[in-house]
């Protein structure tokens, strides 16, 4: 390929499954490293909530991690889809 040739722009979905699949790998090599589930999802939730106020300012930030936590609440992250306070 050429300097002046571009790669086609990847969907939405693409970018997602190459972002999921680099983020999953680089937890597992940290894992085999020795650093903790606890360790790295504090760090994620932190360097997540740093880079989304860098992208989309402050307010932004907040609605998209207050969206999160209630996502969280109502269980859509639980492993078989219901509430942990049902």
């Amino acid at each position: 390929m050429s300097d002046h040739e571009q790669e086609p722009e990847l969907s939405d979905d693409d970018q997602a499954i190459i972002a999921m699949d680099w983020f999953l790998a680089m937890w597992d090599e940290a894992m085999k490293r020795g650093v903790t589930a606890e360790t790295m999802s504090l760090t994620a939730l932190s360097v997540t909530a740093s880079r989304l106020t860098t992208i989309f300012g402050s307010a932004k930030a907040a609605a998209l991690i207050e969206n999160t936590a209630k996502n969280t609440r109502d269980g859509m992250f639980d492993d078989d889809g219901s509430s942990a306070d049902e």
